[in-house]
């Protein structure tokens, strides 16, 4: 049996039409499924447990976006449970990295079918804290502030009305351009520390896209056991908006305003806390570190 996790407010209510759909296929096909709809991520995750603990469940399923998706990974990693999604939210990043189908009853093959891949996900905690898991990027600085602004927005939801989600994050940019100022930020990535003056953001990834496609990453790969770190820094506003649209095609990685990075283990820290936003979710502040856990996480995939 399979647990789905739905968010019916995903995609801007996209999320209730697509698990719609998913049911009446389920029913059609005669398949045993357990659901959890319209819960908190605290009551879903308390519903979800009693649910395996008492039931035959082999994988655990998010109906909705990459937070959605987030918000299960506890639940699945804790367990051993393979995790799927089927995707309509308003990013899909781990749709997209994993080669998901758009289309919802296809992308319910995907997860009936049953092959679930070895992925990475990474760690995060600050200071003595619990780690909590992130399977896309935190996103730490301007990157944290606009994902707070774009969680907190209206414009959000008329992006995903008109079916152009990626677009909330670039006027969530342009808003916090105004008011947020780079600093200096401490990286340190296995041990080796570099200070970098005037840093705007760093995004520490276990997959390619973040924001919709917005390729920050573009060498991350879900099974390659590293982090992967985007730093942008020594750059004016104007500079920083002529870098912005590169990264839909990759290419700032080859600007003198980015420093790439990778390694295993990596510590962000700023004179004043910065926030951090995993997976498009609150994170926390830094001073923060993220761990690459490789291969721990089972991911229901194509195998095409």
């Amino acid at each position: 049996m399979i647990l789905f996790v739905v968010n019916l407010r995903s995609g801007n209510g996209r999320g209730e039409r697509v698990w719609r759909t998913v049911e009446n296929e389920l029913n059609r096909r005669n398949i045993t499924f357990a659901k959890i709809v319209g819960a908190s991520s605290e009551e879903a995750l308390r519903q979800a447990e009693d649910i395996i603990r008492n039931q035959p469940v082999r994988a655990v399923a998010a109906v909705g976006g990459d937070g959605t998706l987030h918000s299960i990974l506890p639940l699945a990693i804790e367990y051993n449970l393979p995790i799927g999604v089927i995707p309509c939210g308003s990013g899909n990043d781990t749709a997209l990295a994993f080669r998901l189908p758009k289309d919802p009853v296809a992308a319910l093959d995907v997860l009936l079918a049953g092959d679930a891949q070895p992925a990475d996900y990474m760690k995060t905690w600050r200071d003595d804290s619990d780690s909590h898991p992130s399977l896309i990027s935190v996103a730490i600085g301007l990157d944290g502030a606009v994902a707070e602004d774009v969680n907190g927005s209206r414009y959000k939801k008329w992006c995903n009305r008109l079916g152009a989600g990626p677009l909330a994050y670039i006027i969530g940019l342009i808003r916090m351009l105004a008011v947020y100022r780079p600093q200096t930020m401490t990286i340190t990535i296995d041990g080796v520390r570099r200070e970098i003056p005037n840093a705007w953001l760093t995004a520490v990834a276990n997959l390619p896209t973040y924001g919709g496609g917005l390729k920050i990453c573009p060498d991350a790969r879900s099974d390659d056991g590293l982090l992967h770190v985007c730093v942008v820094h020594d750059c004016t506003v104007l500079q920083l908006l002529r870098v912005f649209p590169t990264v839909l095609r990759g290419s700032h990685v080859r600007s003198r305003f980015v420093t790439m990075l990778s390694g295993q283990e990596v510590t962000v820290e700023a004179p004043e806390p910065l926030l951090a936003y995993g997976d498009g979710e609150p994170a926390g502040t830094t001073p923060l570190r993220a761990e690459i856990v490789p291969g721990q996480l089972l991911f229901l995939t194509s195998s095409g």
